[in-house]
């Protein structure tokens, strides 16, 4: 995928409500730079996002640079850490909700495993399932998305989209 210049705008929009943790401009510039090199590269490793992100890609040290943001290690200026992003996520998660005219949220729930077979030497590693019932090294994951039933429905394929 090609990040697309018309994005620019609802993408800044909707990346606002982060402002608060980024104390400066480099560091904000960084930010919108990883989340389209993410959204471009469909990965999180830092050098491929670096390297789909047009600013970073002409950086020396790109994907360093998407290291350091990730790792809370870019500025004593930002509170960009893992802890602090994702109290923000939940909220702007929370207000979309509550905009929502819908009386109830439907949950989607994944309990999928995240299997690293070749790790040896990773925080926290444990044994789970894979694909073939075999026990390896990785993570227990579990995602929950909250979403209004009729877009939930159409997610499932259980109403064409004209119902939306």
């Amino acid at each position: 995928m090609e990040w697309q210049s018309n994005w620019t705008d609802p993408f800044q929009e909707y990346l606002k409500p982060f402002t608060s943790l980024i104390g400066d401009r480099r560091t904000w510039q960084v930010f919108l730079e990883t989340v389209k090199g993410i959204i471009a590269s469909g990965s999180v490793i830092g050098q491929r996002i670096a390297s789909s992100s047009p600013e970073l890609s002409r950086s020396k040290d790109g994907g360093q640079r998407v290291l350091r943001m990730a790792k809370g290690e870019c500025t004593k200026r930002s509170e960009m850490d893992a802890e602090h992003v994702t109290a923000q996520l939940q909220q702007v998660g929370v207000a979309q909700l509550q905009q929502s005219e819908a009386e109830e949220v439907w949950l989607i729930a994944d309990g999928s495993n995240l299997c690293k077979p070749y790790a040896q030497e990773m925080p926290y590693l444990m044994e789970v399932l894979d694909e073939d019932e075999q026990l390896v090294p990785g993570y227990r994951t579990l995602t929950v998305i909250g979403l209004p039933p009729k877009i939930a429905a159409f997610l499932h394929g259980l109403s064409p989209p004209g119902e939306l």
